[in-house]
């Protein structure tokens, strides 16, 4: 009588009150979990928290590394043992300042060129190849992929770059860093969901080819750009690769090193002034300070762009 009771009261929410009534009933919407699916949850999260503490572990014990004087280095884990900026100071307005800085302004350089115009060149080239109508797309887009999967070889490109005169130079590693045809797809997927009553509605309005790109496909594809301008940055940012095959250790050479290639030389060959004896002391600090201060501009700049890196990793989950 009082379940009736209650289904005459509120019909819209009959179901939830009687479960109320019943707490020892389980909600007939709600899936009962196996024990094998709670077993692999219990799996799932608990790798999912060892992978946590193997990826914050160091990164902890390397920024305290940073913040730390060398003579307690033995006993740092995860906090400073005797807290100090000397590290920080040596490298950013010291000896080792002129050369850190000079390397910065490379990777800013290298960072800032690729990041424009690659994405520029791969989002003008996306946009006509994901026209259903566009001729010889087939062709061209398989150039593309083929150029993706197989490549000419080190070698070949070294050459190349000789025969134009930018070994030792940063211009080397920004043309061989410029083209990307993963961001290219990624492109053309999202301009194929744009619908296309946009676009002839614009058409329609006097627009051309050149102004329905820029003033309305580019202000509605924010989230792939911002999601393709991230990874290229950190990409840059964070490659020695290219640097260590067109760069060398010449007096030329060292006036072009990227960042990340100044920071690898440090840590393989130990750059550092053997004949200063606070330095050799420290020289594990130094290198610790070198990299967390690279890494500071990455951190800063990720809370800004991570709206659009959601936006665009949900592309190509809904069809329809």
């Amino acid at each position: 009588m009082e379940e009736d009771k209650i289904l005459q009261d509120s019909p819209q929410t009959a179901e939830d009150a009687v479960l109320e009534a019943r707490p020892h009933k389980r909600h007939p919407n709600k899936i009962r979990e196996s024990k094998i699916d709670i077993f692999l949850n219990i799996v799932n999260i608990t790798c999912l928290i060892i992978g946590v503490l193997l990826i914050i572990f160091p990164l902890l014990n390397y920024f305290s590394l940073a913040f730390n004087d060398g003579n307690t280095n033995l006993n740092v884990v995860i906090f400073p043992v005797t807290p100090t900026l000397a590290a920080f100071k040596y490298v950013l307005a010291g000896d080792g300042a002129l050369d850190f800085w000079r390397a910065f302004g490379n990777s800013v350089l290298l960072t800032g060129v690729v990041t424009i115009g690659s994405n520029l060149v791969e989002a003008m080239a996306a946009y006509p190849l994901s026209k259903r109508d566009f001729p010889f797309k087939g062709g061209i887009l398989m150039y593309f992929i083929i150029t993706m999967l197989f490549s000419a070889g080190i070698v070949p490109i070294r050459l190349l770059m000789h025969s134009f005169g930018l070994i030792d130079t940063i211009w080397s590693v920004i043309l061989i860093s410029i083209s990307n045809v993963t961001h290219l797809l990624y492109f053309k997927t999202f301009f194929e969901g744009i619908p296309s009553d946009i676009e002839e509605a614009a058409k329609l309005d006097g627009a051309s080819d050149l102004q329905l790109f820029f003033r309305i496909i580019v202000p509605m594809s924010l989230p792939i750009i911002g999601s393709c301008c991230f990874f290229t940055i950190v990409g840059c940012w964070n490659g020695y690769g290219s640097a260590l095959i067109f760069i060398g250790q010449s007096a030329k050479g060292k006036m072009a090193q990227p960042l990340a290639y100044y920071l690898y030389l440090m840590l393989q060959s130990g750059a550092l002034d053997k004949s200063d004896t606070w330095l050799m002391a420290n020289a594990q600090n130094v290198e610790a300070a070198a990299m967390v201060a690279s890494i500071v501009p990455i951190l800063l700049m990720y809370p800004y762009v991570v709206k659009y890196i959601k936006g665009g990793l949900q592309i190509g989950s809904v069809k329809g």
